[in-house]
């Protein structure tokens, strides 16, 4: 809006000054772009920056960081600098320009001077500035200007300036219109012209023009050339520029001849922060650098999750974040190497595979890699293992007692309490309500459970022994004779190299590898050069669909399904990274998110999935529509079915003393009927019958037929090969790529970098990662008491009364599946009481989801 106002004002003032009819000056009251701004190389929304400042007050924001700019000329006409000038800011600055004026014989001096703000983005900038002068005005007047401009780069080929310079004293002002255009999309070739005009000439006969070119051969070198109108006449007065950008510091020389090509003189420009990348010396080159350095990562009692809170949050660590450090820290010449403190450290099993392969090419760059640890799971270990050296407090140890699941079944205490249970089962290993319908493991279950434990142990002994030089009898050995072992033995079995502490670990450096730890906390984040790439940069949105699928929970069918179809016709988004990690749940928001994918990349808009701890079930059919979906070795996945099942009274309604009746119309009006209990909810009244368990049953076969036919569209694969792999069966990540239901083993990072090459974006070209739901911005305190409230329960009790046992969060201060989810009772964990609380709300429908207690003991916490 304020661009727009700013073009409306120039654009009127234009239209005065092509009917003006006073005599034309040759000596502007202030500093005139036509005579004094050689010492620019470019025009200035080109040039852009300080330097450019005084001849457009917007080319202070048209950088992407303060910066300070100073420039002189050789002219002589006293002894020193005659004249000079500098400029520094952003947000705000300011600007001095000195000029010599009169011959060496009879010289004097003006000083010009600006004050100004400017904002924008690199797509566009607004600015405004205050001019003023003193010195030897009276001679060569000078008077208080008002300077406004705009600079547009909505295009990486194309830039186009407007600026004026508007008297307070007089009726005296000056427009300035330059272009840039960049043929090849790249900052190889830039070609600029500019036009200036007064508002005492004929807009289209009287003013000035300018033009030029720039060529950078390779980062850092600048060759160019500029031509000008002679002011006054019709010849052309032009200068060369040979500039070299060594990291943050530029310096430009700029010879400037007549157009009988007599030397006039030479102007010098020199930079700080300026807008475009120089030569990089590498180790070497840095001369006051040491290249003896380690960078600590300090994430002792950190949590490593998706999203965090923006601010005051001191507990987790977004995984996003950590992984452009962990990319910075690979390509960073000055280090030898990077220290982690994982001790206490919690993540989700998906990030820790992916944590490993970051460390993996930390490793290859020619870094070492430092752990320290306290008290170590087989999960922590297994990341930990692959560090060239690992260190142990000595109170500290490591738990490798093998993996095993179990499960309990609650079919003999429904029935104690006067409940009964029926499961609308009809695959073989669809198996989520077997806790409430059986008293043991059915065969199915059996052979997924059996499944899902070898592979999980396999890959985790493949990367402890891989990383630990150590044979696969060696960890057995371990784990089946040692199972937790104290620091002194994890010392003497291979499985760590030293005993000491974090605090400790600066004097090892020094001692050991004659290094120490790199002082900044944060490694400075790559610069983002304005100039490099022209224009909005295009976008990878990463859209998390975490936790039960649910409308308004969990995935938030409604709102992530919104957002989805809101990029198809957004141009600057290229491709969508999907990050699914659910069980599933409620078949409708699975499918709008699904319906939502599928209208991506019908817009030619590449949807890549990353698939999390979970994606089963509901969590695999946002999935299956995926351009190419990227799972992990231990994320458990498939699981194509559909089941339901009913909790009614069968006696407790009795036992409790309470007894109820009811009037009806309708055969089956009574089916949702229900005995109430005071404080607690109500129960179904009666079983399902035999119609209604028919009827139940076609409706689950025949959404399976459907979820069975979408797989197969989805992933190009026959009918009858999915079935065969379904039937609600969950599959790991790499039997999955296997049986053509995922494509690859591929982290977060690898699905970014997929989706950037499937939509054919150019190596060079610069793409922001934005995610959605946004972070929110904290998290709000709570003041209810952590202990089961009374008052907790819902209307309806269906699945289990349990669920209802423990205060459960307010579903829009989610920042994960599990937040706000604490002091549970014991024996419930926040998986446990999703599952439950699908099944509550799903009141007997049709789910898609998976039973919790399909992960591991120790592996079932979300976030």
């Amino acid at each position: 809006m304020i661009r727009r106002m700013i073009m409306m004002i120039l654009l009127i003032s234009l239209i005065l000054a092509a009917g003006s009819a006073f005599a034309e000056r040759t000596i502007m009251p202030f500093m005139d772009y036509r005579t004094e701004s050689w010492y620019l190389p470019q025009s200035p929304s080109i040039t852009s920056g300080p330097a450019a400042s005084f001849f457009n007050p917007a080319a202070w924001a048209m950088t992407d960081q303060g910066a300070a700019d100073f420039w002189f000329n050789d002219d002589n006409i006293r002894s020193g600098l005659d004249n000079y000038g500098f400029s520094f800011g952003k947000g705000l600055g300011f600007g001095v320009n000195t000029t010599t004026f009169g011959t060496v014989e009879d010289s004097y001096k003006i000083y010009d001077y600006q004050l100004g703000f400017s904002h924008g983005t690199r797509a566009g900038t607004f600015g405004m500035g205050y001019r003023w002068a003193n010195g030897e005005t009276q001679r060569t007047p000078r008077e208080q200007a008002l300077s406004l401009g705009f600079i547009s780069r909505q295009r990486s080929w194309f830039t186009f300036g407007s600026s004026g310079v508007i008297s307070l004293e007089s009726n005296a002002a000056q427009y300035i219109f330059d272009m840039g255009i960049r043929p090849f999309n790249r900052s190889w070739l830039t070609l600029f012209g500019d036009y200036t005009v007064n508002n005492d000439q004929s807009f289209f006969t009287g003013g000035y023009w300018g033009f030029g070119l720039e060529l950078r051969p390779i980062s850092g070198l600048h060759l160019g050339f500029k031509a000008r109108q002679q002011l006054g006449t019709d010849e052309v007065e032009y200068s060369a520029m040979l500039g070299l950008t060594v990291k943050s510091f530029n310096f430009t020389g700029m010879p400037h001849y007549d157009n009988n090509d007599d030397f006039v003189n030479n102007s010098y420009l020199m930079r700080t922060n300026p807008p475009f990348s120089g030569l990089s010396l590498g180790k070497k080159g840095c001369l006051l650098c040491k290249s003896n350095f380690y960078y600590p990562i300090n994430l002792e009692n950190k949590t490593v999750t998706y999203q965090k809170y923006r601010y005051f949050d001191e507990t987790n660590v977004a995984w996003l974040d950590l992984l452009k450090l962990l990319d910075r820290l690979r390509d960073d010449e000055q280090l030898q190497g990077v220290a982690i403190n994982m001790a206490g450290m919690s993540c989700r099993t998906s990030l820790l595979w992916e944590f490993r392969q970051k460390i993996d090419e930390i490793k290859a760059s020619g870094k070492e890699v430092v752990v320290h640890l306290d008290r170590a799971s087989s999960r922590l270990y297994y990341l930990a293992s692959s560090a060239d050296y690992i260190t142990m407090d000595p109170y500290g140890g490591v738990d490798l007692p093998g993996l095993t699941l179990s499960r309990s079944y609650l079919k003999g205490t429904l029935e104690k309490l006067g409940l009964g249970f029926q499961a609308h089962r009809y695959l073989k290993y669809k198996s989520a309500v077997e806790t409430l319908s059986r008293d043991h493991m059915s065969d199915g279950d059996r052979e997924q459970r059996q499944r899902i434990t070898d592979v999980i142990y396999e890959t985790i002994r493949e990367g402890v022994t891989q990383g630990r030089n150590l044979s696969e009898d060696q960890y057995d050995d371990i784990v089946d004779n040692l199972v937790q072992l104290v620091a002194t033995e994890a010392l003497d079995n291979g499985l760590i190299d030293g005993i000491a502490r974090w605090d400790q670990l600066g004097k090892w450096l020094k001692e050991e590898r004659q290094a120490s730890f790199a002082i900044a906390k944060v490694a400075p984040p790559a610069k983002e050069r304005y100039d490099d790439q022209w224009g909005t940069h295009l976008k990878i949105p990463v859209v998390y669909a975490v936790g039960e699928c649910a409308m308004d929970s969990g995935i938030k069918g409604r709102t992530t399904s919104a957002y989805l179809r809101s990029l198809v016709n957004d141009p600057s988004v290229v491709a969508v990274v999907l990050r699914a990690d659910s069980p599933g749940g409620d078949p409708l928001p699975s499918d709008l998110v699904t319906d939502a994918v599928m209208q991506l990349k019908k817009a030619g808009k590449p949807v890549i999935i990353s698939q999390g701890d979970l994606a089963a079930s509901g969590g695999y059919w946002i999935s299956m529509e995926g351009t190419e979906i990227l799972t992990t070795p231990l994320t458990i996945t498939g699981s194509i079915g559909v089941i339901s099942g009913w909790l009614y009274d069968d006696g407790i309604a009795e036992k409790a003393g309470i007894t109820s009746d009811s009037v009806q119309r309708g055969a089956h009006s009574d089916l949702y009927s229900t005995v109430n209990f005071p404080f607690i909810g109500g129960i179904p009244r009666r079983p399902k019958t035999e119609p209604e368990l028919e009827r139940t049953k076609k409706v689950i076969l025949g959404m399976y037929d459907q979820f069975v036919a979408a797989v197969a569209k989805g992933r190009n694969l026959p009918v009858a090969d999915v079935a065969e792999i379904a039937q609600g069966r969950v599959w790991m990540g790499g039997d999955a790529i296997e049986r053509g239901l995922c494509d690859q083993f591929g982290s977060l990072s690898d699905a970014l970098a997929l989706a950037r090459q499937k939509a054919d974006v150019d190596h060079w070209r610069q793409v922001d990662v934005v995610e959605y739901p946004p972070r929110p911005l904290f998290q709000m305190p709570s003041f209810m008491p952590g202990f089961p409230s009374l008052f907790g329960f819902g209307d309806r009790l269906n699945a289990m009364t349990v669920e209802h046992l423990v205060p459960t969060p307010d579903s829009t201060a989610d920042i994960s599946p599990t937040a706000g989810l604490t002091d549970l009772p014991v024996g419930i964990d926040p998986v446990d009481i999703q599952f439950l609380r699908q099944l509550n709300e799903a009141a007997g429908q049709p789910v898609m989801m998976i039973s919790p207690d399909l992960l591991p003991n120790g592996w079932r916490e979300m976030d």
